[in-house]
């Protein structure tokens, strides 16, 4: 691989710089073990950290922030989920930025990224690479659709680009052998949310900010509108784009409360049960190395979340199908804390 960035950068070489820039909004303990471990487990020699947090009022999270005297920018501002995105690419000096919320833990340690930014540099028809472990009922959605759905996907990319230009699905591998499968045809390529994703910072900055366009919009969109205005935008440009996941999952949404809505903070009400690592450490799940992973693999799919995650003294609660349980707090809302006044206008 290093050939590879050597002829990229012939003057001494190096590693792209990637940007990593985390989202935060009012869960520290969440906020702390997805930077404690994206610490531990990404092994790569050019990064760049921002945390932008939303100026927020739980205790102790602006203490801990202020003493990571390792992240290069640390910005409180009270502002929407959209303008934080929007400040983060503005800022970010990386040419690939990884856009992450705060409730999303890395589990895979390793020098993997390198993998990743080899994947963007020499697949130009991949827009984003998702790094965190998928439901199995999503990986078959993906991965095995049925032949009524094939047949739809194909039609509709062949009508929008023509048989050549189509997206397929297929596994890839680095000069070291990372493996990743691609989306093909499922999705537009592009988180419209912006995360949990690695993404050329260019493709972001030729698309534009996000807008926000439905401020009215349910309690389960955080983005107001501006994640399906961005995919609009996507497919208004015509880009042949699609996603692509590593065959080993890099991290997982943390999730550790009975609905499963990840104590979530909307209007100043948090949503679900809001806890510290039950462990009494600072993760959620067990870190291994990706060599240590290697022997789960599978050859037909990514391996899912109830294949990897493993929960440190807790249970992942789940469906009735034995997936990790997703749930949406605009149906059955729970809370368990109204936050103070401050916090209570803000979204």
């Amino acid at each position: 691989m290093a050939d590879i960035f050597q002829k990229k950068f012939p003057k001494g070489g190096g590693y792209p710089k990637v940007t990593l820039g985390f989202i935060s909004c009012e869960r520290m303990h969440y906020l702390r073990a997805t930077l404690e471990s994206a610490r531990e487990c990404i092994e790569y020699p050019n990064l760049e950290w921002i945390v932008i947090d939303d100026d927020s009022v739980e205790p102790g999270l602006k203490d801990y922030l202020e003493g990571c005297g390792w992240l290069d920018q640390t910005i409180f501002c009270r502002q929407t989920h959209a303008e934080a995105m929007n400040q983060l690419v503005a800022t970010a000096t990386g040419e690939f930025v990884l856009i992450w919320p705060e409730d999303v833990q890395f589990i895979t340690g390793g020098d993997w990224l390198k993998d990743l930014v080899e994947i963007l540099e020499t697949h130009s028809d991949i827009g984003c690479i998702c790094l965190d472990a998928q439901r199995l009922c999503t990986l078959h959605t993906i991965f095995r659709p049925g032949t009524r759905e094939y047949l739809l996907r194909l039609y509709r990319e062949v009508r929008r680009f023509g048989w050549h230009q189509r997206r397929r699905s297929r596994k890839i591998s680095t000069a070291r052998g990372f493996t990743m499968w691609t989306y093909g045809a499922y999705n537009d390529g592009v988180v419209g949310s912006g995360i949990p994703s690695l993404m050329r910072t260019a493709i972001w900055r030729d698309l534009g900010p996000w807008r926000i366009a439905n401020p009215d919009a349910r309690l389960i969109d955080s983005s107001l509108g501006a994640e399906d205005d961005m995919i609009d935008r996507v497919r208004k440009k015509g880009l042949c784009l699609q996603m692509a996941i590593p065959q080993i999952p890099l991290a997982a949404d943390i999730i550790n409360d009975a609905i499963g809505c990840k104590a979530k903070v909307r209007k100043g009400i948090r949503y679900g049960n809001y806890t510290r690592p039950p462990g009494g450490g600072v993760y959620y799940y067990q870190l291994q190395s990706y060599a240590d992973r290697k022997s789960a693999v599978r050859d037909d799919r990514p391996l899912s979340f109830s294949e990897c995650v493993q929960p440190i003294s807790f249970e992942i609660p789940k469906d009735a199908a034995g997936d990790r349980l997703k749930a949406s707090f605009n149906e059955q809302p729970q809370c368990n804390v109204r936050l103070d006044e401050k916090r209570r206008d803000g979204a």
